[in-house]
């Protein structure tokens, strides 16, 4: 997943050995509101910590949920 999420232009995933991923994207809250508007859920970190602007937490889902929310954001760049 974060590795699939890296090579969309302007979004940066940083390295973890949680259950989620922490991408910087372009537009946090215009991310956040569309893919809520699809029923995909992530957590907006946008304007929550200085170090965490622009940024989602993206929960690892199913491979289903992880294929829709892919299909999602690539759709966008």
């Amino acid at each position: 997943l974060s590795g699939v999420l890296a090579r969309i232009q302007g979004v940066t995933t940083y390295p973890t050995q949680a259950n989620f991923v922490l991408a910087r994207v372009p537009d946090a809250n215009g991310w956040f509101v569309a893919l809520r508007a699809a029923g995909i859920l992530v957590k907006n970190l946008h304007g929550t910590h200085p170090l965490l602007a622009q940024c989602l937490r993206i929960t690892v889902g199913t491979p289903a949920e992880n294929d829709r929310l892919l299909a999602a954001v690539s759709s966008w760049s």
